[in-house]
């Protein structure tokens, strides 16, 4: 098994972590998606990482998936229930956060190519502004979530130092230097 992902990618850095977190060996294989290579095409046919390559050489995409199917390696896990109200809650929770990525890639994308202002710019800084405010008030609903949650905040403050996530989010901002300081998120920082 081996995961295909670029050193920066956010959604791959959430399914390390989670690895992490089960004990589960994660090889990462460095993978720039722009350039696409025939293994990443050969996993996701859409180019896109992470991709998680399994043994008998199947492809399982997308990192919602990826984390699931982590999950299901660890019976008895305790990161996110696997059913009733705290299962979606944890799911919605990982849906907001990716969100937040979603707007933050389309944002860093739309920068390289000089577009730093107009109504979808705007769109994606009041999307990520919302979804931090409705995550502020779900820190604590699971570990799952709670990594989701600090991940994308830490993307942000990677990417976007100029964002003051912090101010509005105290919360988010507690949540964030705490896991910032455990072993999984120390493990998987992304490179300068």
């Amino acid at each position: 098994m081996k995961l295909l992902a670029s050193p920066t990618s956010p959604y791959a850095r959430k399914l390390r972590v989670i690895a992490h977190e089960l004990g589960l060996s994660l090889p990462v294989e460095d993978t720039s998606p722009m350039t696409d290579p025939a293994a990443l095409l050969a996993a996701n046919p859409l180019g896109k990482v992470p991709a998680l390559v399994l043994e008998d050489g199947t492809g399982i995409i997308d990192s919602p998936v990826i984390a699931a199917w982590l999950l299901a390696q660890v019976p008895g896990q305790t990161l996110k229930p696997d059913s009733g109200p705290g299962h979606w809650a944890a799911l919605t929770t990982e849906a907001l956060a990716d969100g937040v990525l979603d707007a933050a890639i389309i944002l860093r994308f739309n920068m390289a190519q000089g577009i730093i202002s107009g109504p979808w710019v705007d769109r994606q800084y009041r999307a990520i502004e919302r979804a931090l405010a409705v995550m502020n008030g779900r820190v604590g609903g699971s570990a799952f979530g709670d990594i989701c949650i600090a991940v994308a905040c830490d993307y942000l403050a990677f990417r976007f130092p100029d964002v003051d996530w912090r101010t509005h989010n105290p919360a988010l901002a507690a949540l964030t230097d705490r896991l910032l300081e455990t072993p999984a998120f120390v493990a998987t920082r992304p490179p300068a």
